[in-house]
């Protein structure tokens, strides 16, 4: 598998090593971005912080260790890491773009020789 091309913005990086500094419990662990699920308008993400694991793609960029488990690497080959804030919804958090994403979109893993005929296309 190819290794993902991430882009990381600086406010990404920022808060990524602002958090680790001012929380000692994660001194042992890494940045991780996880597809958490599957909608209709494509894929979920989660962030966090987590330990390695013995089959994680391992990036580094500009000293930021960013964890994927292979496939989150599969279907995020191009995306890009930024760190949001909303002073109007007085929300932030972390936002993964996917800039393959509306590949993914709609009912991916359906089986169309189960599709009954009334639903499929002519």
């Amino acid at each position: 598998m190819e290794t993902p091309q991430l882009e990381l913005t600086q406010r990404a990086q920022d808060q990524i090593r602002l958090i680790k500094l001012n929380d000692y419990t994660l001194s042992e662990l890494d940045f991780r971005i996880k597809i958490g699920g599957k909608g209709c308008g494509g894929f979920t993400y989660e962030t966090g912080f987590s330990e390695r694991r013995s089959d994680d793609l391992i990036l580094n960029i500009d000293d930021c260790v960013i964890l994927m488990d292979p496939f989150t690497a599969f279907y995020t080959q191009n995306s890009k890491l930024d760190f949001k804030v909303d002073m109007t919804l007085n929300e932030d958090g972390f936002v993964v773009e996917n800039f393959a994403g509306q590949k993914y979109a709609g009912k991916f893993f359906k089986d169309t020789t189960l599709v009954p005929q009334w639903e499929k296309s002519p």
